[in-house]
C-alpha cells in the first residue's frame, strides 16, 4: 500500500514539474521535427541555442530605414520633409489668407479676455491658446500652412469659447 502511494506521489510531483517549468520557459517556435537518419546524413552539428529575445520597438518609435548600397544618406541633422496635400498656388494663397484670419480673430479673442478671472481649468485652455498660436506661427513661418491653419482654427475656437463662457 504504501509503495504505491509513493509511486503516485512521485508520479504527480514528476509531471507537475515539468509544467511548472514550461511556466518559466522562453516562448520559442517548434522546432521542426527532424527524422534520425537526416541529421546523420547531413553530418551537421546540433541546432545552435536561440537568441534570448529582445523586447520589440514601441509601437510609436519609428525604424530607422536601412541603408540602400549607392543611395545617399541624408544628413543627420537635415529636417524631415513636411509631408501635406499638395495644393494649387490659389488654394495655398486662400489658406494664408484665412490662416492669418484666424490668427488675428484670436489675438483679438484674447485682448478681451481677463485672465485674473478666470477658473483654473480656463487659465489652463487660456495657456493652450497661447500655445496653439505660436506653434501656427512657426508653422507658417515654415511653409507649412496646413498644419499653421489647423492650429490657428483651434487657438480661435478655443478663445471663442473662452470668451463666451467667462467663469
Amino acid at each position: 500500500m504504501r509503495l504505491a502511494l509513493l509511486l503516485v506521489v512521485a508520479c504527480l510531483s514528476v509531471t507537475g514539474c515539468a509544467t511548472i517549468k514550461s511556466w518559466f520557459a522562453p516562448l520559442t517556435p517548434p522546432a521542426r521535427a527532424e527524422q534520425p537518419d537526416e541529421s546523420a546524413r547531413r553530418g551537421a552539428r546540433p541546432p545552435a541555442p536561440a537568441a534570448p529575445r529582445t523586447a520589440p520597438p514601441a509601437p510609436g518609435a519609428p525604424r530607422p530605414p536601412a541603408p540602400r548600397p549607392g543611395v545617399p544618406t541624408p544628413a543627420p541633422d537635415a529636417s524631415p520633409p513636411v509631408l501635406s496635400p499638395v495644393l494649387s498656388a490659389v488654394d495655398e494663397q486662400r489658406l494664408r489668407v484665412e490662416t492669418q484670419q484666424r490668427i488675428d480673430g484670436t489675438e483679438q479673442r484674447l485682448r478681451q479676455i481677463d485672465p485674473a478671472k478666470l477658473a483654473s481649468a480656463q487659465q489652463d485652455s487660456l495657456r493652450t491658446v497661447q500655445s496653439f498660436l505660436d506653434k501656427a506661427r512657426e508653422a507658417v513661418q515654415a511653409q507649412d500652412i496646413q498644419r499653421a491653419y489647423t492650429l490657428a482654427d483651434k487657438a480661435f475656437l478655443l478663445a471663442d469659447e473662452l470668451t463666451r463662457h467667462p467663469r
